[in-house]
């Protein structure tokens, strides 16, 4: 049976870097619109509201006589399923450039995987969170999730995070935009 394996370890192996050289391409911004379509389908696999493959099925490397894999937890199932859209040759060319570097693909992963710490901050980003119709639902806006698309990342020795602040920036600035198009 494979060992389990965090989704960071993995890419981390894979792409034979540090996670310090990866965390160099964690700030970098992406682009809103690829960053909310990800972002859907990081749900929609985290979730299982759509099929994926169970990612311990699928070995990743082999050392010795130990085999490690990918655990099946959410968000391996998002992130795996992220990536495996990215790299689609079929992907619609309105939301990505036709070739993705390594880099940029890496953005999107860091991005979205810090993407549930901003729940953390709920208070401050108010406008942009609705309860939802099921208790522990919630509703959050475009605004909110292109928003992080683009904020300040801060990166320490000990973790990355978002800027809160400019996360909020971002999104009331993308709401204002969309209400004054809507009203003229």
């Amino acid at each position: 049976m494979p060992r389990p394996v965090s989704f960071t370890l993995g890419i981390q192996k894979y792409m034979k870097k540090s996670l310090t050289e990866l965390a160099k391409f964690s700030a970098d911004p992406v682009d809103p619109d690829l960053f909310l379509w990800c972002q859907g389908i990081y749900h929609a696999a985290a979730s299982l509201s759509m099929p994926v493959e169970n990612p311990a099925a699928k070995p990743l490397f082999t050392d010795g006589d130990k085999t490690y894999a990918f655990s099946d937890i959410p968000i391996n199932r998002g992130m795996l399923a992220v990536m495996k859209e990215l790299r689609e040759p079929e992907l619609s060319e309105e939301l990505r450039e036709p070739e993705l570097s390594e880099e940029q693909r890496m953005a999107i992963s860091w991005r979205l995987m810090h993407f549930g710490d901003i729940f953390k901050h709920q208070e401050k980003l108010q406008a942009f969170i609705k309860n939802g119709d099921s208790p522990g639902e919630l509703q959050v806006s475009e605004a909110l999730i292109k928003a992080c698309a683009t904020a300040r990342i801060i990166t320490t020795k000990k973790n990355v995070r978002y800027d809160i602040d400019d996360v909020t920036r971002i999104a009331q600035e993308l709401t204002d935009a969309e209400e004054k198009d809507e009203s003229e």
